[in-house]
């Protein structure tokens, strides 16, 4: 049940399968009360996500939090941004090929948010406490632009959706018709 009943079928699943036992697998889970039996499908495909065999959805990386965060800045647009990868798998499957292996860094102050950002497709550093009120976006390891004031996390998704456009609705228009 619950986080008992996903860490060990991830511990089970994923030994076996970068031994290469296997082709196909099954998670089975306990349902937390009203909680629909899907979530069994989702914890499989975060395990075959989660060991780089297969890309479902977009990967979100975000900073575990520590002193030097005393908001909950980084949490809400991390969650925010994953809920919406995740809501628009289903349309951009189709429109944006290739989308589904995109990785984005929400990252809470800069001590590890630029190094993460860099490592991601598209990532920003939020400031942490005692920082200067700047976020630094990185765009496909490039330090692009710094973001401030207010409105930091409804700026970061609109440029999350250009990016998204600009690079994976390109390779829909190359391909011959």
């Amino acid at each position: 049940m619950g986080t008992k009943g996903t860490v060990a079928s991830a511990v089970a699943l994923g030994l076996l399968l970068q031994e290469g036992i296997g082709d196909t697998i099954r998670v089975s889970l306990t349902p937390q009360p009203g909680e629909a039996r899907t979530q069994e499908v989702v914890i499989a495909t975060e395990i075959l996500q989660a060991l780089g065999l297969r890309s479902f959805v977009p990967s979100v990386t975000a900073c575990p939090g520590c002193g030097r965060t005393t908001s909950t800045t980084f949490q809400e647009l991390a969650k925010q941004i994953d809920d919406y990868l995740r809501a628009q798998m289903p349309v951009w499957r189709a429109k944006y090929p290739g989308v589904e292996k995109m990785k984005v860094a929400v990252m809470g102050c800069i001590v590890n948010g630029p190094g993460e950002s860099k490592h991601a497709d598209i990532g920003i550093s939020l400031p942490g406490t005692g920082e200067a009120p700047a976020a630094p976006v990185f765009i496909d390891g490039e330090k692009a632009l710094t973001l401030r004031g207010e409105n930091i996390a409804t700026e970061f998704h609109q440029i999350v959706e250009t990016y998204i456009e600009k690079r994976y609705g390109q390779a829909q228009a190359v391909e011959p018709a």
